[in-house]
């Protein structure tokens, strides 16, 4: 990524899908003044700290998704990334689009930390985020094959992919199935009054939200094991 000291005007960079490409993001600095939009998506040899880009004056868009970039989203504060309008993080960022919690009670501190994050910029974009609950966790268990036959484990899982929801502007999270089976949300900020002039919108909003909530009617959280072999049976046991 050298050659970028030669181009000192850039506003935007984009490059998908290149396995070739080679370099660390903090080459970008020498763009620090120029640059508007950078997307490095599945280039997985792209490496860095993304804060290395948090005081660009003028960044409205990153992404880099399915790159190797590093770091931690709680290192965020009010002096960085003060123009951002869209944000998508690797999984290898601490709180990035995927990922994954090593327990279930981890979750709401990342989702807190995005919160903020978000209240302090309203125009930014969290897009595609989503966290899920890693494999080697001691809370995560699944399908039971005595229980259930093999035909149902596609389709029947436990809610363990977290995501963010929104209604007009009130902002909270839900656990749900990778086939987007949801528990009930949790709400982060408090419902707007019945005067707001928003307010006829969060409701038609929240409806499509609460109307999608079945199996897991109830449940903030991911239900545990017995739990949720109790609730399966009730659905589609025999």
């Amino acid at each position: 990524m050298e050659i970028l000291a030669g181009l000192p005007l850039l506003k935007e960079l984009f490059c998908a899908s290149n396995e070739f490409l080679t370099g660390n993001i903090d080459s970008l600095r020498v763009l620090k003044d120029t640059l508007e939009k950078v997307t490095f998506r599945d280039c997985p040899h792209i490496e860095g700290n993304f804060m290395d880009l948090a005081d660009f004056p003028r960044l409205k868009e990153l992404n880099l998704r399915e790159t190797y970039v590093t770091g931690d989203i709680r290192d965020i504060n009010k002096q960085s990334f003060q123009t951002l309008e869209l944000l998508l993080l690797p999984s290898g960022v601490y709180g990035g689009t995927g990922h994954e919690f090593q327990r279930i009670s981890d979750a709401p501190g990342i989702i807190r930390t995005l919160h903020s994050i978000k209240r302090q910029r309203p125009n930014l974009l969290f897009k595609y985020w989503y966290g899920k609950l890693s494999k080697d966790s001691p809370d995560w268990y699944g399908v039971d094959d005595e229980l259930f036959d093999e035909e149902y484990h596609e389709f029947l899982a436990p809610p363990f992919y977290i995501h963010l929801v929104e209604a007009g502007s009130r902002v909270g999270y839900r656990w749900q199935t990778n086939d987007d089976m949801p528990c009930e949300v949790n709400w982060l900020d408090p419902e707007p009054g019945r005067e707001s002039s928003e307010y006829e919108k969060y409701i038609r909003e929240l409806r499509k939200i609460e109307e999608r909530v079945y199996l897991y009617q109830g449940f903030h959280e991911p239900p545990s094991e017995e739990e949720f072999n109790r609730l399966a049976l009730e659905v589609y046991g025999d």
